[in-house]
């Protein structure tokens, strides 16, 4: 079964399906539905879950082994399967089988980054959806931003008018986890309140030419000795750690984009283009894709949720420290192990 992302909440109010697989073009959207997935299978019993990194290479015998064991700490657990791209031959066969014959006590959850309409229309994805649900994200934009947005604040409780809106779009087009981080300041800020643009504008930085976009280049050239001075110096600056990760995954979500595409092409310039990074700067971007695996990037959006996690239930201190690894992990110079 297909669902859009505005259905997975009904759809999960109802029942919680075998399968699910999440793939698409916008991280932030793909983290909040894999979220909500999981936090209805920890109310259904699924009390365990098992997470397995594809990379190249991978040997897919380990996802049916580990459909197949017991545990000993839970009936019902979670595995979930991530991938970049698409999955290659074996992958793809042992998707199918597994579709066919899952155990009852498993939860299989395969998430994957933009996948093109030849991958949406194999065999393999056409399995996963027959056995339980595909969701698909597209990416926001133009005037579905805008509508995303209205959606957002509504949600959270803020009124906002209509030239605030536009001014909050215009800050944020093509970054939501900046616009999505910008209504949560809202609603604390202005509670049950009506937001205008004067109000919108003292509350919310932009995005857009936020100078912490010094510490990006450091990050994409690797330098992440400067990396971790830029770092240091917003922070003695006053910059809050939200606003700093906002900045950056501007930047990290265009080079995740560009490494989907350059690990089946080994185009760079190609990559870029399909990441829509602008001329100019796709040399720097070019330079950091011949460094980068795609299933590590995939960690920087997990981490990235977590400095969120951190920063609004008060524990701004383990936030720098995650900010820090994120920027190191990031510049290549630390491995990333957060799951």
């Amino acid at each position: 079964m297909q669902l859009k992302p505005p259905q997975l909440s009904s759809h999960l109010a109802s029942k919680l399906a075998p399968v699910y697989l999440v793939a698409g073009d916008e991280p932030l959207l793909i983290q909040e539905a894999l979220d909500a997935i999981r936090a209805k299978a920890r109310a259904e019993g699924y009390s365990e879950r098992e997470v397995l990194d594809v990379e190249r290479g991978f040997d897919w015998q380990r996802l049916a082994d580990t459909c197949a064991s017991l545990s000993l700490f839970a009936s019902r657990r979670i595995v979930e399967v991530r991938m970049a791209a698409g999955p290659d031959d074996a992958g793809r066969k042992m998707l199918q089988q597994l579709a066919r014959a899952l155990p009852q006590d498993v939860l299989l959850l395969v998430v994957c980054g933009a996948l093109d309409a030849r991958a949406r229309d194999a065999a393999w994805f056409k399995a996963l959806d027959a056995a339980g649900v595909s969701l698909y994200v597209w990416a926001v934009k133009g005037r579905e931003f805008s509508g995303w947005l209205e959606t957002r604040l509504r949600d959270a409780g803020v009124r906002v008018d209509a030239e605030a809106v536009r001014l909050l779009a215009e800050r944020t087009e093509g970054n939501l986890l900046a616009a999505a981080q910008d209504v949560a300041k809202l609603a604390l800020l202005y509670p049950n309140r009506h937001v205008g643009v004067d109000e919108l504008a003292q509350a919310v930085a932009d995005s857009s030419r936020f100078e912490a976009f010094d510490l990006n280049d450091r990050v994409l050239d690797g330098d992440a000795a400067g990396a971790v001075r830029s770092l240091a110096r917003l922070r003695e600056e006053g910059a809050a750690p939200l606003e700093i990760l906002g900045a950056l995954m501007w930047s990290l979500r265009q080079l995740i984009r560009a490494t989907l595409v350059y690990a089946r092409t080994r185009d760079a310039a190609a990559a870029c283009d399909s990441a829509g990074i602008r001329r100019f700067q796709q040399a720097r971007y070019a330079r950091a894709l011949t460094r980068m695996r795609p299933g590590e990037t995939m960690g920087w959006l997990r981490r990235a949720a977590r400095i969120d996690r951190l920063v609004k239930t008060g524990q701004e201190s383990a936030a720098w420290e995650e900010l820090l690894t994120l920027i190191l992990a990031a510049s290549g110079a630390a491995p990333q192990t957060i799951r």
